[in-house]
C-alpha cells in the first residue's frame, strides 16, 4: 500500500464513518479481530510487518491472542484462563523457540488492582506486574517488579476508551518508548478500524483492524480460524464435524501421506485448542462419527489405502480394527451420513465415490452411485446434505479444468433409492476438497491443500427448496 493509496483509502473510510456514526443500533460483541501493522512511510509494498489475531467467547471475554511476524510465524500465543465466574485467574503463553507453554497467575486484590505473576518451571514467581485499573477496568498504570521495581507503563485513553498514549518510565523518572495513537476510522459499533502510531511527532505505523461480530471466524482472505484450525506451519487436508457441530476432526501435515489427526471442541461459542489424537499420528485422512465416538480413517500401506476404525474409550481410543482386512474394501475421504451409513472414495475407475454401510465392524458397499462417477476422472471427498437434498464432491481429471473442482448433484425425488441429477460444477469455487456445510453460520468449509477455507453459503447458490436439477 503506497502513501497515495493509503491516503485515498483513509479519506473514503473517514467520510463513510463520519456519516455512519450518526446511526444507532443494538450493541454487538466482537468475536474475532485481526490487526495488520504496516510500517510508515510505505516502501511500495503492502506487506504487513506483523499481525495480531484475537478470539473472543460469546460473552465477549477474550479467549486467545496470537501475534505473527511478517512471515506469519507465531511470535506469541496467549490463552486466557477464567474461573466459573469468568474472572481471569491466569493464562498460558508460548514464545519463539519454546515448545511448551509457560504459566502466569492473575488475581485481583480489589476492584482497581490486578496482579500478574510469571511462574517458572519450579513454580516460583520470577516477575510480577501490578496494574492499577480505572473505573472501566482498564490499566492506567502498570508497575513491573523483579527483585525490585523496574519501572512503570502509563496509559491514557480517548473518550471512546481506546489507548491514546502509552509510555514507560524507569525508577529514575526517565521516559522511554513514548507513543501516541490517532484514530482515523471507527465503525458503527464504535470499534476502531484504522489508527496511526506516532512517536516523536512522526507516524511510524499504520494499523488496520478487521472486526467480526458473528461466529464465522474468518480472516480477510477467507481462512477459517486462522492459526487455530488453519496454520501457516502445516497444511490442513481433511476436516469434518460431528452432527451437533460441537467437535471438529481434522488432519494436518508437513508430509502429504503421513498426517496427524486433531480434535477440537466447541466451547462457549468457538472452537478452542486442537488436541492431537496420538493414536492417529500417521494417517492419510479420516472422519469422526456423528456422535463423536468413532473415527474411521485411511492409512497408506504399500500403495493401498487401508481403512481402519477406532472407538472412544475411557482412556482415549481403542486399538483400530482393520476394515479392509475384514471387508476387502480400500479407500478413504469419508463422510458419515449416519452412525451406520458412510459415503467414501474407493480407487476403482481412477477413483469413485460410493455409499456404504458399517455394521458389526464390517463395511459393505450398498450403492455404487454410478450416476455420479466417471471412468477416467477421480471422484472423491463427498458431502451429503443431512436432509438428503444434495451431494457435493470433488472431481479431478488431468488436463481438463472443466472437470476439476467441486460438483453438486440433487436428489431427483423423495424415494429411498439414490436417484441423483447429473453433477454440475460449482464454478464459483476454486479447486479443493473435504467440503462441509455449517448451517448455523451459513458457511461452506473446505480444504485447498494448505488451509481450511470458509465462504458464505449463499455464494454457492444452492437449490435447497426443491428436488429439481441445479441450474
Amino acid at each position: 500500500m503506497t502513501k497515495a493509496k493509503y491516503g485515498s483509502l483513509l479519506t473514503l473510510l473517514i467520510l463513510a464513518c463520519t456519516e455512519e456514526n450518526n446511526r444507532t443500533g443494538p450493541e454487538k460483541i466482537v468475536r474475532f479481530e485481526k490487526i495488520n501493522y504496516y510500517s510508515f512511510p510505505q516502501d511500495g509494498t503492502s506487506q504487513a510487518i506483523k499481525s495480531r489475531l484475537t478470539y473472543y467467547f460469546e460473552n465477549g471475554k477474550p479467549y486467545r491472542w496470537i501475534e505473527l511476524d511478517a512471515s506469519h510465524k507465531i511470535m506469541t500465543d496467549y490463552i486466557y484462563e477464567y474461573d466459573q465466574n469468568w474472572i481471569q485467574v491466569g493464562a498460558k503463553y508460548k514464545e519463539p523457540r519454546e515448545n511448551l507453554y509457560a504459566t502466569e497467575k492473575v488475581r485481583f486484590t480489589n476492584d482497581s488492582t490486578k496482579v500478574t505473576e510469571w511462574i517458572d518451571s519450579t513454580g516460583v514467581v520470577f516477575h510480577t506486574m501490578v496494574d492499577d485499573l480505572n473505573e472501566h477496568g482498564k490499566t492506567y498504570r502498570a508497575t513491573f517488579k523483579g527483585d525490585k521495581i523496574q519501572g512503570y507503563d502509563s496509559t491514557s485513553y480517548t473518550e471512546q476508551g481506546y489507548p491514546e498514549r502509552i509510555f514507560f518510565t524507569n525508577t529514575k523518572g526517565e521516559m522511554f518508548h513514548d507513543r501516541h495513537f490517532k484514530y482515523d476510522s471507527i465503525d458503527l459499533n464504535q470499534e476502531w478500524i484504522i489508527r496511526r502510531k506516532i512517536m516523536k511527532d512522526t507516524i511510524t505505523e499504520i494499523q488496520i483492524r478487521q472486526v467480526l461480530y458473528d461466529s464465522s471466524f474468518v480472516s480477510e482472505d477467507n481462512v477459517f480460524y486462522p492459526e487455530v484450525l488453519s496454520t501457516a506451519e502445516f497444511s490442513e487436508n481433511s476436516i469434518n464435524f460431528t452432527e451437533s457441530n460441537t467437535m471438529v476432526f481434522q488432519t494436518r501435515t508437513s508430509g502429504w501421506e503421513n498426517q496427524s489427526a486433531f480434535i477440537t471442541n466447541y466451547e462457549n461459542g468457538l472452537f478452542t485448542e486442537p488436541r492431537p489424537v496420538k493414536l492417529l499420528d500417521s494417517i492419510y485422512n479420516g472422519a469422526i462419527s456423528p456422535d463423536g465416538n468413532r473415527i474411521i480413517f485411511s492409512v497408506k500401506e504399500n500403495g493401498s489405502e487401508i481403512i481402519k476404525i477406532t472407538s472412544r474409550t475411557q482412556e482415549g481410543w481403542s486399538e483400530p480394527i482393520n476394515l479392509t482386512e475384514k471387508s476387502s474394501i480400500s479407500g478413504g475421504y469419508f463422510y458419515w451420513y449416519s452412525e451406520k451409513e458412510i459415503y467414501f472414495y474407493i480407487p476403482d475407475n481412477n477413483g469413485d465415490i460410493v455409499k456404504g454401510r458399517l455394521e458389526n465392524d464390517t463395511l459393505k458397499i450398498t450403492d455404487a452411485l454410478d450416476g455420479l462417477n466417471t471412468v477416467h476422472a477421480t471422484e472423491f471427498s463427498p458431502y451429503i446434505d443431512k436432509n438428503g437434498r444434495f451431494i457435493l464432491f470433488t472431481r479431478y481429471f488431468e488436463g481438463d479444468e472443466s472437470q476439476q473442482g467441486f460438483f453438486i448433484s440433487y436428489k431427483m425425488d423423495n424415494s429411498i433409492e439414490e436417484n441423483w441429477s447429473e453433477p454440475k460444477k460449482l464454478n464459483m469455487l476454486p479447486y479443493g476438497w473435504s467440503g462441509n456445510v455449517l448451517w448455523e453460520t451459513n458457511q461452506f468449509i473446505y480444504s485447498n491443500g494448505d488451509d481450511i477455507i470458509a465462504v458464505p453459503l449463499g455464494d454457492l447458490r444452492l437449490n435447497t427448496t426443491t428436488n429439481v436439477d441445479y441450474k
